[in-house]
């Protein structure tokens, strides 16, 4: 069993490590619940946001994300998970660009720590979005004359990543038939709602009344009000009320973070032999469902969440094969009327 704390990650019985914006920052002494576990967790959360207080030269890309990580743009206007996604981003960008000097730092640069990534294209397209959002930043404030990595400018587009596979019924029908219940209730409430995993995991029970789910979506703001469906009922009927959440991992308490949840996801699939199918991809299949009963795209986007392009997008695929099936049944009518 895995234990939960925001950030911690227990590696083996009694070895407890932060681990935060991919990486470990260090073992904590004790235990959870101990006075130096508390003491030493407090000063990592604390320090994480701070700026780095290594010697920075000024001038250089380093003092430009220094400056930048002290802004009230960092800090006040971008929620605590895109923080935590910049900081990451940017402590591999200072390790190549650090000690460059901001001006002389050139589209060719910033192509070539693409080109550094291309194995890993949303890694890659991220870090030259992290980099462009910094530039920018500093150009207003007189720090930077360009931006290198805005690479429209020179027609260049964004690496080609693979997109999220929706689930095949096969799939459901094994995962319902054999993964463990928690996780099964997880996957039937993102197949139902088409939510991203971050806004399920703090879905509580009390937000479901007279049979419609309330949904405040942390990356949007937007706020839905979802009917439950008749096979989530009955999902939710058979599920425990362990915690006030309604989603809880293997031991019954609240997931702190969707990550975890994405590593169970991400284990069990392994597990099922369903390699390939990620637990976002319910998100699109709940999108496609939608599309192949027949629903439209302002419908479709009343129940996900998202904007009628995204949606679209998603479901472009289910709309073809609509279109074609309709257009073949005309076809055949009126073949048929000539007979």
């Amino acid at each position: 069993m895995r234990f939960e704390m925001k950030y911690i990650t227990e590696t083996k019985p009694g070895h407890f490590y932060y681990r935060r914006s991919g990486r470990y920052w260090g073992r904590l002494p004790g235990v959870p619940g101990s006075v130096e576990f508390a003491t030493e967790y407090a000063r990592l959360n604390a320090s994480f946001d701070a700026p780095s207080k290594a010697p920075v030269v000024p001038g250089t890309f380093d003092a430009v994300v220094t400056a930048y990580l002290r802004s009230g743009e960092y800090r006040k206007n971008l929620k605590e998970k895109t923080r935590e996604a910049y900081r990451y981003d940017l402590d591999i960008l200072r390790k190549r660009f650090g000690k460059f000097r901001i001006d002389d730092i050139e589209i060719k640069h910033v192509l070539k720590m693409r080109d550094y990534f291309a194995d890993k294209p949303g890694k890659a397209n991220t870090l030259v979005r992290t980099m462009r959002v910094v530039f920018g930043w500093a150009i207003g404030r007189g720090m930077a004359k360009r931006n290198p990595a805005d690479l429209k400018s020179v027609n260049v587009k964004q690496l080609k990543t693979g997109a999220h596979k929706p689930w095949p019924p096969a799939a459901l029908v094994k995962f319902r038939a054999e993964a463990p219940a928690h996780l099964v209730l997880a996957m039937e409430l993102g197949l139902a709602t088409g939510q991203r995993q971050g806004d399920l995991i703090r879905l509580r029970w009390d937000d479901i009344d007279s049979g419609v789910i309330h949904v405040i979506q942390e990356k949007t703001g937007k706020e839905l009000w979802l009917p439950v469906s008749k096979a989530l009922a009955a999902a939710l009927e058979k599920s425990p009320k362990s915690a006030v959440t309604i989603l809880v991992n293997s031991r019954g308490t609240p997931w702190h973070r969707a990550n975890p949840l994405a590593q169970a996801f991400g284990d069990e699939m392994k597990r099922l032999g369903l390699d390939g199918l990620v637990f976002h991809g319910l998100r699109k299949t709940a999108a496609v469902a939608l599309a192949d009963v027949g629903c439209s795209t302002k419908q479709i986007a009343a129940v996900t969440g998202q904007s009628d392009q995204m949606v679209e997008h998603y479901t472009k695929g289910a709309d073809q094969k609509r279109l074609a099936k309709a257009a073949v049944v005309k076809l055949e009518r009126s073949q048929k009327g000539k007979c």
